[in-house]
């Protein structure tokens, strides 16, 4: 079958780096053509050179055998029928849901006003297509995480798209959710529509995909048949070896606790919430999108506030009252939404390195020959991968700027730290780094993690003690050694149902 797009000898550097190095790839009709790699493989380039937001330096991209102009805009791209649903939204915060739906082109005749009522009828329409219910008058601020990623496909799928590419689409979707997309692409798939899917979860690549093209260090490595491929062989191309991760041994552990909750409740949590971790312990912490999950971790870190019922840190009564509170009595927090609340994107990595080691001190300036001393120590022992400690850090990869985090708290020397869906979004090489770099910060003397997941794989994977709550309540303290899968998913419906 003749290619709907066609890309030839692809090649892009950024600052004299080549990111691409003559890629090639093609996408048929009705298709899903999954797109693989590490991090910082090439990937977000790609299809960033595919939908206009990149100029290509060289090479040749078709669309229905024509070449296209290299100097082609997102604008242009649109209109050819390419659209892109990226993985860090394109949503306008304080427009509603119809306004975002309808942004690029208001129902109104000319030299009148707009015609609201046809506005969000529209935007309901778009939205019933989805099977989407939602206020279409309330504000992007206001939606959670989910939300906000089924707009942009509402969005994606209300403009005339002949090609529609999906940056990590699940990401932050529940099972339900994930169904109807799924359904979705099957539907799309049908009416002729092609998908070039970017995932890291490769058991959606195996349900969903037709072919899968694999990319490592800006090169094609290679285009396989999805039913013929196995996760082993593409794991392998993936990273250029098999993967091989340490291992925390699961034991049940009598160390001092570390960190308690008793009796907490606040505007979220109308029923007590009681936990606790010990020290040299990973505590996991799952659920349905929605249960309450990240409001917990919010809570624990000090950004809600608690309003009734005790907190303990190693035995002795605290009150944390704000972040920079917690901080300082050592508890860190790597949020679920990395770029816009944990990194500040546009200082470098030292910068974001230093940070809470500076919301610690109760002095305002730092030694800079300190300062660059630990940062460089911490960007060896973490292995970030930037090009000086100067780089700011939205131009690092998703596994680069969780490593940042990570290593922020390293420096803070914390003793609790709350990892809210640590892995979300980033590839399986940097995704075991993640999980080395968790078992030796528990190693240490009195410290322990609080792993926030949807992951239930995840969790059963690293932790030790497995609490899982539904509708903002604790249903469920479960051994990581005795449980199953099946048995989270059951308690996680449990009062959802």
């Amino acid at each position: 079958m003749e290619p709907i797009l066609k890309l030839q000898d692809i090649t892009k550097s950024f600052y004299g780096i080549q990111v691409l190095k003559k890629v090639h790839f093609d996408l048929r009709k009705g298709e899903v053509h999954a797109l693989l790699g590490e991090n910082g493989a090439g990937k977000s380039t790609l299809i960033k050179v595919i939908s206009g937001a990149y100029k290509l330096d060289s090479g040749i991209v078709l669309f229905k055998g024509r070449e296209i102009n290299s100097r082609y805009s997102p604008k242009e791209a649109e209109d050819l029928g390419i659209v892109t649903i990226y993985q860090n939204f394109h949503l306008i915060p304080h427009l509603s849901v119809a306004e975002n739906l309808a942004i690029r082109g208001f129902t109104a005749e000319r030299g009148r006003l707009i015609n609201w009522p046809l506005v969000y009828h529209q935007a309901e329409t778009a939205l019933q297509k989805i099977n989407f219910p939602i206020d279409v008058k309330a504000r992007v601020k206001d939606l959670s995480v989910a939300k906000k990623q089924m707009l942009e496909i509402a969005i994606a799928l209300s403009k005339s798209a002949e090609i529609i590419i999906m940056d990590e689409p699940t990401a932050a979707l529940s099972k339900k959710e994930i169904e109807v997309l799924f359904e979705m692409i099957g539907q799309l798939k049908t009416r002729g529509i092609a998908i070039i899917y970017v995932s890291h979860k490769l058991e959606e690549i195996k349900q969903i995909g037709d072919r899968v093209t694999i990319l490592r260090d800006g090169n094609n490595i290679a285009t396989l048949n999805v039913p013929e491929a196995g996760l082993r062989e593409i794991i392998r191309l993936m990273i250029g070896r098999d993967v091989a991760t340490a291992q925390k041994e699961k034991t049940e552990t009598q160390n001092d606790i570390v960190l308690a909750l008793r009796e907490v409740m606040n505007q979220h949590f109308a029923r007590p919430i009681n936990l606790m971790v010990r020290a040299n312990e990973i505590l996991g912490i799952t659920g349905l999108v929605g249960a309450g999950k990240t409001e917990l971790a919010r809570l624990l870190f000090g950004a809600d506030r608690i309003e009734a019922g005790k907190m303990y840190l190693l035995g002795k009564e605290v009150t944390v009252t704000s972040p920079r509170r917690a901080v300082r009595l050592g508890i860190g927090y790597l949020p679920e939404d990395r770029d816009s609340n944990g990194l500040c994107l546009n200082m470098g990595v030292r910068e974001n390195l230093t940070l809470a080691f500076l919301a610690k001190l109760k002095r305002i300036f730092l030694d800079r020959g300190f300062e660059s001393r630990i940062v460089k120590e911490t960007i060896k022992s973490v292995r970030i991968r930037a090009r000086s400690a100067s780089q700011q850090v939205k131009y690092l990869s998703g596994g680069n700027k969780q490593k940042v985090i990570f290593g922020k708290w390293l420096e803070a020397d914390c003793r609790v730290l709350i990892l809210d869906e640590p892995t979300m979004g980033i590839d399986i090489g940097a995704r075991k780094e993640i999980y080395d770099l968790v078992y030796r910060f528990i190693q240490k003397r009195q410290k322990a993690v609080i792993l926030v997941s949807s992951d239930i794989n995840e969790i059963l994977e690293i932790a030790d003690r497995i609490l899982v709550i539904s509708d903002y309540t604790i249903v469920a303290e479960l051994n990581a050694r005795e449980t199953s899968k099946q048995e989270i998913i059951e308690y996680s419906m449990r009062l959802s149902s």
